[in-house]
Formats: structure tokens, sequence, C-alpha cells
């Protein structure tokens, strides 16, 4: 379970500096961290290439999973 925590926050990490690189002048002095996990590797070239990537955000209707949920539209809504 550490291993997917961590390859979803080095895939969140990838996310936001991908973004602020497109909102950048000073894009090449950005380095994206796709080597930091096995999930961002096998990703680099949806994610930094030319394609258009979404993510689909599976929440549950369950008031006991409130803070999942919530944790992952926070998630979702950093990546847009």
């Amino acid at each position: 379970r550490s291993n997917i925590n961590r390859s979803l926050l080095t895939l969140g990490r990838v996310i936001i500096m991908l973004k602020e690189q497109s909102h950048s002048r000073r894009s090449s002095h950005v380095r994206i961290p796709y080597r930091d996990s096995k999930l961002t590797r096998i990703l680099q070239d949806s994610l930094g290439g030319k394609c258009k990537t979404q993510i689909i955000a599976t929440v549950s209707p369950s008031v006991l999973s409130i803070e999942e949920t919530m944790s992952t539209l926070t998630y979702a809504q950093s990546a847009s």
C-alpha cells in the first residue's frame, strides 16, 4: 500500500509541475519527476506529451467515506 501511496503522491507532484510549466515562461528549467515512481514512468508520454489526459475520480456515496471522497475530489480538482 505504501508503494501505491508514493506513486499517487508522485503523480500529484508531476501534475502540479506540468501545470506550473504550462503557465510559466521558464518552462525548460522545471524538472518533472517522472522517474520518481513506476506509475509516472509508465504515464510519462501520456502526461508530458501532446496528449490530452483525463482523470476519473471514483467516489463513494456513503457518509462513512466522506474523508476519502473529499480527498479524492481535491486531488482530481488539482489536476484540472
